[in-house]
């Protein structure tokens, strides 16, 4: 739960059309109301669980209501609103909120971040005037509340096991950060390359994916300096069969570690300009891909939830790789990474990127919504690149570099896709802002090099592709706004090289 509340969010999340645990909609509130303001102080005390997202001004569907007045919306200013929820929660709440405005409706995004606590205890007594001579207590002091699907209910024992899970869960991470010192001080005398000389010296086992993944990454570092790759091809000989064996006993968290090591390892790759290395351990991602496909037969409309679970998690982690290409502007990497086609995929299917997305809607692995769920994987992508600090090594947990690098990944992705096969693939870039993705359409026309690389076509073939490319970028933002078109230089190269197209 990002602290974010600008105009791109606000369309992703209005993009869901459905309300979630951590995500409400509501048509309008009034905060001169004093009942409108104790409903949402009881709404932000159950998210204080979780975190989430309040969307005022939209009905069910995340359509805007135009019910929300200027003034009203004006009203939400943090630096108004907060004190006045003050008075019921506690002085740690922290929250961030922003006015927008959609088709000429007022429309407010309000995030609310996780309690520190797990939970907040309202302060004090939240009630109005109800009519007549009583008033309507909504809670009372001491009380917490949670949300329960999309409702805000007093704690009962599911919602006190919710605490305590997250309770365990952060003190288990604390924990794993204390004793993370000793690997980091490891991590520390591999710098200095006399722990490193002891692994490259050493038996190879010594060089393994057991190993904390920064721990790992400094050992690769020092076994390339000793110029010694025989611990590197036994760790990649080994990968398939040790995520094998995590694939078929369903430890999802242990198969993620798996992937986590080795896309870590492969940016770390990029970055030293260890290009074969880095195409080693994509490949090596290839074949833990097509572990998903045994006792799959050739033909499937509905995948094994675990199958489609195995993909997306590669996937989410090969995007976030090329991600990490685009920013250091590797454009071999970006090619190679895109292009991959493991075996046992359906023939309809021309690259691992769209037969992942393809298959984890299918099993019902993203949110439920009336199409594709286009940008998800971005999303997803994001969350991992934000855990996982090996996949970042330019750049911090938040920064908004990584989200541009993602959506101009995805999009020559499909550029790739388009020159090598016909096929393009769904245009998740088009989620969000283009502005993240135009500068790299200029780049492509003005870089031969580049050109070369990503799409070899001919001026004709290349205008289609970009034309086709916006096309289908331009239904996705009919429904859910972001992608705006092409810059001026760019309709001009397609318009001019059009003409030729029979």
């Amino acid at each position: 739960m990002e602290p974010v509340v600008n105009r791109e969010k606000l369309l992703e999340l209005l993009a869901l059309e459905v309300e979630y645990s951590t995500l409400d909609f509501k048509s309008r509130l009034d905060l001169g109301d004093k009942r409108d303001v104790v409903e949402l102080a009881k709404d932000i005390g159950a998210m204080s669980m979780r975190g989430g997202y309040l969307v005022i001004g939209v009905d069910g569907h995340g359509k805007p209501t135009g019910e929300l007045t200027a003034e009203q919306a004006a009203r939400f200013d943090e630096a108004q609103l907060r004190p006045k929820l003050l008075k019921w929660l506690p002085d740690e709440l922290k929250i961030a909120s922003q006015v927008h405005e959609l088709d000429g409706r007022q429309v407010v995004l309000l995030q609310v971040s996780p309690h520190p606590a797990g939970c907040a205890f309202f302060r004090a007594d939240g009630q109005y005037d109800g009519g007549g001579k009583t008033s309507k207590v909504v809670f009372r002091e001491g009380e917490v509340f949670f949300r329960d699907g999309t409702q805000s209910v007093r704690l009962d024992q599911r919602g006190l096991e919710q605490v305590i899970r997250q309770r365990v869960e952060r003190e288990r991470g604390e924990w794993e950060n204390q004793h993370a010192q000793s690997y980091r001080r490891l991590a520390d005398e591999l710098r200095t390359g006399a722990a490193g000389q002891r692994v490259a010296r050493g038996p190879a086992v010594e060089f393994n994916l057991a190993l904390e993944p920064e721990v790992l990454i400094e050992a690769a570092i020092e076994l390339l300096r000793a110029d010694d790759d025989i611990p590197l091809r036994r760790l990649l000989g080994r990968a398939v069969p040790e995520s094998r064996t995590r694939f078929t006993a369903e430890d999802q968290e242990g198969l993620s570690g798996i992937l986590n090591r080795l896309a870590g390892l492969a940016v770390t790759f990029l970055e030293l300009d260890r290009s074969e290395w880095a195409a080693r351990v994509v490949d090596t991602l290839v074949s833990i891909y097509e572990l998903g496909f045994e006792n799959v037969p050739p033909i499937y409309n509905d995948p094994p939830p675990r199958s489609a679970a195995l993909w997306l998690a590669i996937v989410e982690r090969v995007v976030a790789l090329g991600a990490f290409a685009v920013r250091i502007e590797n454009w071999e990497a970006v090619r190679y990474i895109a292009s991959r086609r493991p075996e046992g995929m359906d023939k309809v299917y021309k690259t691992w990127l769209r037969h992942a997305s393809t298959m984890a809607a299918r099993a019902e692995l993203y949110p439920p919504r009336e199409v594709d769920a286009v940008g998800i994987l971005l999303s997803l992508a994001r969350e991992v690149v934000r855990q996982v600090g090996p996949l970042r090594p330019d750049a911090g947990p938040d920064d908004d570099k990584i989200l541009t690098s993602l959506a101009r990944f995805d999009f020559l992705a499909a550029l790739v896709s388009l020159a090598d096969s016909g096929n393009g693939l769904y245009p998740h870039f088009a989620r969000f802002d283009g502005a993240r993705v135009e500068p790299v359409v200029q780049r492509l026309l003005q870089d031969s090099g580049m050109r070369t690389t990503i799409y070899p076509g001919d001026d004709r073939h290349l205008a289609a592709a970009l034309r086709e490319i916006n096309s289908s970028a331009q239904q996705v933002a009919f429904l859910h706004g972001g992608w705006d078109g092409y810059p001026a230089e760019v309709n001009a190269f397609i318009a001019r090289h059009g003409d030729d197209e029979r």
